[in-house]
């Protein structure tokens, strides 16, 4: 599905990569599109149509508009053009070589830092797409109250397809959970010449970040997430912070010294999201699904392309901040599952859960962490909000920032937000860190 050169010579060579899916392949699509019949549903009011899933009235002209407007090759030019692919093979342990598609852009800037993007599901690679070109080349002018003559941080952007999504090839043994992601994606910076990085993520691409930080502190030197999946402090788990929530929210945050970095709206939000804990069985069959029995569910979206398209559809809305999505873009997000197949991506769960512990109370690392808060990122997934000063329980928690929407897609619901959240709390550390400076042509720290 894709034109490479390699000549095979070098199992390491990072070969240029452009997506090409066989005409055979979309004709087939454009076949099961037209055979598609749609279940009869019952009649809900407007403010009620999700809660049986995605509405007939949604669905319906998406499957037209793919059949009779959609031009894939089209879209497949522009993403060829505008996010520069490469592939390169990584053995991992305890797996077979794995062919790992990923999107390269260096800065022309020497001052600029490795940044690692980790995307989540149901996202893909295409989520960087409205933040590299910001990133790489900032044309932007230094804001007001930055040191004058001191430019607007870049970066070079890395931004792997997980194994199992997009171009990436899926392993054939269990286990390419969060930690052997993480492993494979330190493999990649330094192959690419990146010995000191950065890393972002939303979603899961947050959980890798913390796999990354926990196990490859001497080359991730910080993480920046936009989504937090932690156990809240108890008088068992992390007594000093239980103590700490339970004032700030016993004064209200009145009193600024036991405030203890909790702001009003905190509590504001941990209140509104108690409907979603006492009834997050109404949202997260999917996941229960995704992680026990991935295979089952795979047989039908494998199969339909409208099936799956409803399955992705009903998550860019629950998990978005009343983001208008477009046709265009959907149909986008659900071809990078429908293309290789999206079993890798239903398998992800259930090779994550394992791992899921370090993420939410396991090892303490180190690394400093920034986290940019979007209010509605936990929305629909059954997760509720999570105070920012949680993560001091499992990482040295850096950099906040809230912000007053937004959802579980920052990339690419709020990318202004996100590109300038990047740049204020790792350019900072590219000041200060000799590491980062030193590696990409600024100058040494003595």
């Amino acid at each position: 599905m894709a034109t490479s050169v390699d000549d095979g010579s070098d199992p390491e060579a990072i070969v240029p990569y452009n997506m090409h899916v066989s005409a055979r392949y979309l004709g087939l699509t454009k076949n099961k599109l037209e055979l598609t019949r749609l279940p009869h549903e019952i009649l809900l009011p407007k403010e009620r149509e999700w809660e049986y899933g995605t509405p007939k009235s949604v669905l319906e002209p998406l499957v037209d508009f793919w059949l009779e407007r959609y031009d894939w090759r089209a879209q497949e030019t522009l993403i060829n053009e505008h996010l520069p692919q490469f592939r390169t093979t990584i053995n991992a342990e305890n797996h077979p070589p794995l062919r790992i598609h990923f999107v390269h852009k260096r800065s022309p800037h020497p001052s600029a830092i490795p940044l690692l993007f980790c995307h989540g599901w149901p996202g893909s690679v295409l989520e960087v797409s409205k933040i590299i070109d910001p990133l790489t080349n900032p044309q932007e002018t230094p804001r007001e109250g930055m040191s004058a003559g001191r430019e607007v941080q870049a970066f070079h952007v890395v931004a792997p397809s997980i194994p199992g999504f997009g171009f990436s090839d899926a392993s054939t043994n269990d286990g390419m959970g969060l930690r052997a992601t993480a492993g494979v994606y330190d493999t990649l910076m330094q192959r690419l010449g990146y010995p000191h990085y950065v890393a972002q993520g939303g979603d899961w691409g947050s959980n890798i970040c913390r796999m990354l930080a926990i196990h490859h502190q001497l080359t991730c030197v910080a993480t920046h997430v936009d989504h937090l999946n932690l156990r809240p402090p108890s008088l068992t788990h992390c007594p000093f912070l239980y103590l700490q929530y339970r004032l700030a929210h016993l004064t209200r945050c009145r009193v600024p010294f036991l405030r203890f970095g909790y702001i009003p709206s905190d509590f504001t939000h941990l209140l509104s999201v108690q409907p979603i804990y006492q009834h997050e069985d109404e949202e997260t069959g999917y996941a229960h699904l995704q992680r026990t029995k991935p295979q089952t569910l795979a047989y039908a979206l494998c199969d339909s392309p409208s099936g799956l398209l409803a399955y992705v559809r009903e998550k860019l809305h629950a998990w978005s901040d009343n983001y208008a999505w477009t046709p265009v873009e959907i149909l986008n997000f659900v071809m990078m599952h429908w293309l290789p197949g999206p079993e890798g991506g239903l398998r992800w769960y259930k090779e994550a859960l394992p791992d899921m512990r370090d993420v939410r109370e396991g090892k303490w690392s180190p690394t400093p962490m920034g986290v940019s808060v979007f209010p509605a990122a936990r929305r629909g997934n059954g997760g509720g909000f999570v105070p920012p000063v949680w993560a001091k329980a499992v990482q040295r928690l850096g950099w906040v920032r809230r912000h007053e929407s937004g959802g579980g897609f920052a990339a690419w619901e709020r990318p202004n937000e996100l590109v300038m959240d990047l740049r204020d709390f790792f350019g900072v550390l590219g000041r200060v860190d000799g590491r980062l400076r030193g590696r990409n042509g600024s100058e040494e720290v003595d």
